[in-house]
């Protein structure tokens, strides 16, 4: 009798606890016929990351890799693709759109971003911005296939329209998203197109094009529709 031949893993990479909540278990229901899908927390934005730079991001990408392949046991060519789920931020806003606030932490509304100390953004968003673009120039981080995709202005506003949610409130807005789409796992695609992706155009590079543009990197958008595009359900 012949062995089932091992199903590759997808290794999906993003920010937050709340993020793997809301995601994993969709892309497990609606991929379950042909890849193992994990998701793998960076607890942080790692494009913002002070640490981190254009030199030194896909190491700190491999570190991530590697740290889940000897928890599971597997191999690196077990690993079908690497997707990483990033946070716009307001990235790529004019300078203008960047005010002086009351609080430390950044304000967002679709047009402005705001905190104490605006340097603080500029300095972030172009940081963030450099450490973006680079990653869009690699096909493989970690040796293995690589993509990545945005949630604009975060995956809270993108999912559920909320922007400045809490932290305390993250894990319950995750929660009840996962259980709007419980056993209706692909109508979650057609969510995306229809509520999320807001004229994001459904080619890859253009939908990179279309967030870099205007305010767009402050407003309701994501280009996450595309890798079902990109990847069908066999």
């Amino acid at each position: 009798m012949l062995m089932a031949k091992p199903r590759k893993t997808v290794l999906f990479i993003v920010e937050g606890c709340s993020d793997k909540t809301a995601l994993e278990r969709i892309f497990r229901k609606i991929y379950n016929s042909n890849r193992e899908i994990e998701f793998r927390v960076t607890n942080g934005d790692i494009t913002s990351d002070k640490n981190v730079t254009t030199d030194n991001v896909c190491e700190k990408i491999n570190e991530l890799v590697l740290e889940f392949l000897h928890v599971s046991k597997l191999n690196k060519n077990d690993i079908y693709q690497i997707i990483q789920i990033l946070d716009m931020d307001g990235v790529f806003v004019d300078d203008s759109a960047i005010h002086k606030g009351q609080t430390s932490e950044i304000e967002y509304t679709t047009t402005t971003m705001a905190c104490n100390n605006p340097d603080k953004i500029r300095v972030r968003n172009a940081r963030k911005s450099a450490i973006i673009n680079f990653l869009l120039t690699q096909k493989e981080v970690a040796s293995r296939p690589y993509e990545m995709y945005f949630m604009s202005c975060n995956l809270d506003h993108a999912l559920y329209n909320e922007q400045n949610l809490d932290p305390d409130k993250k894990q319950e807005y995750a929660d009840l998203f996962y259980e709007k789409f419980i056993d209706k796992e692909r109508v979650f695609i057609d969510f995306l197109k229809s509520d999320v992706a807001n004229g994001v155009p459904d080619s890859f590079p253009e939908s990179w094009k279309y967030i870099k543009k205007d305010l767009h990197s402050l407003e309701r958008h994501s280009n996450l529709h595309i890798y079902f595009t990109q990847h069908p359900v066999m």
